[in-house]
This record gives structure tokens, C-alpha cells and sequence, in this order.
């Protein structure tokens, strides 16, 4: 395979777009994951969410296939079939075909098998991404891992796999991952100025207390900020709620913006996984354009990790607020949409409606090198990791976990 002219196209068409392919700041933290792979064996990526992990595990495919990397694979837990689409855009030609989620990882589980049988299941890349997402023992990403190297670290030495495990929220995916001790390397890039993060958001006072959508004079408060546009844009609300709690009810949220909108003349589109895929991908194209009036985008069960979105023309976005929330969930959803390299800066940049608390906690556990053991430091909390009576850190086996 010809990777330099590969590389090479795709740096142009990405120049000509005015686009860049691959930052400077992603090409050092590849650098660093390359030589960590000459004597570690996985490595966690713990990088915060759209600063270009992608870009980084090109640079790592594209530099360890220069080498003894025979073929590289791209897998991910999530069943969204946007991240199937946007990777396979930014991959060389040559990886398009290896890319699989959570519907389509039993084919690549067919496929190492037949590379087993072949005696071809050596010098592999296996790069998963968003490994925080069905990644629980019971899971098909643990089925994966048994047969690549059946909890035996030796297995994948002996065969010259190697694993980069990436996500900007890795619970137990990394604390599993720092039981493999002289194996393991944990990469958290600096962040600089370049990047719009979170503390952007925060020290802009862009970051705000999310409000009670199913209360109409809450709304009426949250539709206030739009007069701080110039123009109309785009408003993201998440009316979702996954649990026992009844307090954020999706159809009294749609009823009370329905009845601003319709006072205001403002526009209410529905974006959720019963729409037609046509139709949602035209909403997304839609964001380069700026609209007539302004538009509410009420979603729901979408839009969480890995989705990259235009934010030219976004005004305000509005996390849903049950009664508990999972820590990774609120970071990786509208609020980490909104971060980035190419991402809007200044007085008319989007505003972020959300728990700040999780969001500094997430801050916290950044600056602490994600490391969840200090818990006094980081209080950071979700779906598969959580604190005991005792003050332990307690998390739910993944696919890395070991035998005893």
C-alpha cells in the first residue's frame, strides 16, 4: 500500500476545503503514541471531547503501517451509524473497509477469526473509540478482546497487536487499563489557547445553570438569551430523560417552546431516532446556512459523543435536567458538540445551558491526569464508576479486565 500518496491526496482535499487534516498539536500527541507502542502494548488516549482524536489515530495508523503494522481496525461500542460515516471520511482509502460498531462488530469478530485461521491475526492496530461506551465485561467488545488474546497479555505480545483505546471520558475503560502496569501508557494532551474547552466557556461566562424547560415562564427565560444574537441561529434543546424520574417530561417541554415559537414566529424542528436518516443528515447540512428566524432544534437520544457539528450558526444549547445525571453523558453531549479547534470565539459565540458542577468536576479530573483514585480532587461519578461509603473508588469490569 502507497500511505504517503494516500496521505498526501487527503491533505489536499482537506486544503482545499480550508480545512486541516491532521493539527500539529494531534501529529505530537501521535509522536507520543507511536514511541509508547515500542514498548507498551495499550494505550489510552484521554483527550477532551473534538480535539481531534481522529486525527491523532490517523496519524498513528499512517506511522505504525510505515513500520511492521499490517493492517489497522477501527471499532466502536456506540450503534450510531453518523460515526461509521465520519470516520470512514477522514481514514485512508485503505482502513474505509475496517471500521465497525456495536450492530456490525460480530462481522469483525468473523473476520479475526478467519484471520486466526489464516494465520494472519498478527502485527495488528486495533483502535476503539468512545471505549467508554458498552464496554462492560458482558458486552461484544469484551467478546472481541477474548479472542484476540483471552485475558493473556502474553497473547498479544507473542502477536504484535496493539491496542489505542481513545475517549474523552475513559472511565473504567482506563482504570482496567492501568491494572496492565508496565503495558499500559495513559497519554492527556495539554490543552492550549488553540482549543475552545470548556474552561473557554467558563471564563467567557458562555457556561450557564441549565433551566426547568417544563416550566413555560423558564422557557420564556431560556428563549430571552436569543436576543444576545444579532441574527437568528440555531438552539439546540435535549428534552430527554432516561430513568424513573417523571420531573423532565419530553411532550411538556415540546408543548411549552411549541407555544413560544408559534407567538414569536420562531421555527421548531424535531430531531430524534424515529426521523428518517435523510432527513436528519438535511438538518445537519442546514447549520452551514443561517436561518430564516430563530430555530429550535428539540432533540432526543442523539447527538452525544463523537458527533462533530457546524457551530456557525448555534446560539444556545440546553442539556436536559433529570434528577441525576451521568457525569460522561453531559460532558460528551451538547457541551463537549461545542468544543473544539475551528469552534466559534468572541461576543457571539454559542451559550452552553448546563450542570457546571459535572462540567468543573470534569475540569478537575483533566488537570489531575484522570486520575480517579484522588477523590477528593475530582468527585467525578457515572454509569460504570462511582465512590463507596468507605471513600473507595468502585468501577464495573470492561473489556480489559484480566485474569486473576
Amino acid at each position: 500500500m502507497n500511505y504517503k500518496k494516500q496521505l498526501a491526496k487527503e491533505f489536499l482535499k482537506e486544503k482545499s476545503k480550508g480545512k486541516k487534516l491532521i493539527f500539529p498539536e494531534q501529529k505530537y500527541v501521535g509522536q507520543q503514541i507511536v514511541k509508547s507502542f515500542q514498548q507498551k502494548i495499550l494505550v489510552t488516549l484521554c483527550a477532551p471531547p473534538q480535539w481531534g482524536k481522529t486525527g491523532v489515530s490517523l496519524f498513528v495508523s499512517y506511522k505504525m503501517s510505515l513500520h511492521n503494522t499490517r493492517d489497522v481496525f477501527y471499532l466502536t461500542g456506540m450503534s450510531d451509524k453518523n460515526w461509521i460515516e465520519q470516520t470512514k471520511e477522514r481514514l485512508l482509502p485503505s482502513w474505509k473497509e475496517n471500521v465497525y460498531h456495536r450492530n456490525t462488530l460480530h462481522i469483525f469478530l468473523d473476520r479475526l477469526e478467519k484471520l486466526k485461521d489464516e494465520k494472519k491475526d498478527k502485527n495488528l492496530l486495533i483502535i476503539i473509540d468512545e471505549c467508554h461506551i458498552a464496554n462492560k465485561s458482558d458486552n461484544l467488545l469484551s467478546d472481541l478482546m477474548k479472542q484476540l488474546y483471552d485475558s493473556n497479555i502474553k497473547q498479544l505480545r507473542k502477536r504484535n497487536i496493539k491496542i489505542l483505546q481513545i475517549s474523552a471520558t475513559p472511565s473504567n475503560a482506563l482504570i482496567d487499563a492501568e491494572l496492565w502496569e508496565k503495558y499500559h501508557q495513559k497519554i492527556t494532551p495539554i490543552i492550549n489557547t488553540g482549543y475552545v474547552s470548556f474552561q473557554s466557556f467558563i471564563s467567557k461566562e458562555k457556561l450557564k445553570s441549565p433551566f426547568e424547560l417544563s416550566d413555560l415562564s423558564q422557557v420564556e427565560r431560556f428563549m430571552s438569551y436569543f436576543n444576545n444574537f444579532p441574527n437568528p441561529r440555531y438552539h439546540f434543546v435535549r428534552a430527554s430523560s432516561k430513568g424513573p424520574s417523571g420531573k423532565y417530561n419530553y411532550y411538556r417541554i415540546k408543548a411549552n417552546i411549541s407555544l413560544i415559537c408559534e407567538n414569536k414566529s420562531y421555527e421548531l424542528i424535531e430531531m430524534n431516532g424515529t426521523i428518517d436518516k435523510s432527513i436528519v443528515n438535511d438538518i445537519f447540512k442546514s447549520l452551514s446556512k443561517q436561518p430564516k428566524s430563530h430555530t429550535i432544534i428539540l432533540i432526543k437520544d442523539m447527538l452525544g459523543a463523537a458527533k462533530t457539528i457546524d457551530d456557525t450558526y448555534i446560539g444556545c444549547v440546553h442539556e436536559s435536567t433529570p434528577e441525576q445525571k451521568d457525569f460522561s453523558s453531559e460532558v460528551q453531549g451538547l457541551p463537549g458538540r461545542l468544543c473544539g479547534w475551528t469552534k466559534q470565539r468572541g461576543n457571539y459565540s454559542p451559550i452552553i445551558f448546563c450542570n457546571r458542577e459535572i462540567i468543573e468536576s470534569y475540569i478537575r479530573l483533566y488537570q489531575n491526569n484522570f486520575n480517579f483514585n484522588d477523590i477528593e480532587i475530582t468527585s467525578w461519578k457515572d454509569s460504570k464508576v462511582r465512590i463507596n461509603r468507605k471513600g473507595e473508588v468502585v468501577s464495573k469490569k470492561s473489556y480489559l479486565q484480566l485474569n486473576e
